[in-house]
């Protein structure tokens, strides 16, 4: 500030006391990731997504960076996108299995109960159908099994149906 004039050294003096008096805007970084516990504490606005990170074969990884050029994305978001569709896909093809074995369920005839030797109670361990009704038998809830000659065809039936039959 040596030989400049005075307006020079005002405008200095009020940069100073302007960078004292306000607060800094950036927080103070933390060593590590956040804990889990704190980041559900956080409003849903200053929650940040999480981190990912995968090892792919150089093919794949080529692949995914002309795929992300030729859409003009990052690859990052290419690669969001296709977790996130695919994962939805998935979810699409066992909803749409289990309509198809509730389908199937209601088929089931008196002819195929001649092979049935038994019913054994289980418990289910997934989502399941009714092969008599097709109602959904949930998992964890009650269901029957048949027990028949080991060429047979398997079916598991609710508790209101194992009454009927």
């Amino acid at each position: 500030m040596r030989g400049g004039n005075l307006l020079d050294i005002v405008l200095f003096c009020i940069t100073m006391y302007a960078m004292k008096k306000k607060p800094s805007r950036k927080k103070p970084r933390r060593q590590g990731p956040e804990p889990e516990e704190d980041r559900g504490n956080r409003p849903e606005t200053e929650r940040k997504d999480r981190v990912l990170q995968a090892r792919v074969s150089p093919s794949l990884y080529n692949s995914l960076v002309a795929q992300a050029r030729r859409l003009r994305v990052p690859v990052s978001n290419l690669v969001r996108n296709i977790l996130e569709d695919s994962t939805r896909m998935v979810e699409n093809i066992v909803d749409s299995g289990i309509e198809i074995a509730e389908a199937i369920g209601k088929g089931m005839d008196h002819e195929d109960l001649s092979s049935v030797l038994g019913w054994q109670p289980m418990m289910a361990n997934k989502r399941l159908a009714c092969s008599h009704c097709g109602h959904p038998i949930e998992k964890g809830s009650e269901a029957f099994m048949s027990v028949g000659a080991p060429s047979s065809r398997t079916f598991v039936i609710c508790e209101d149906c194992k009454c009927k039959i």
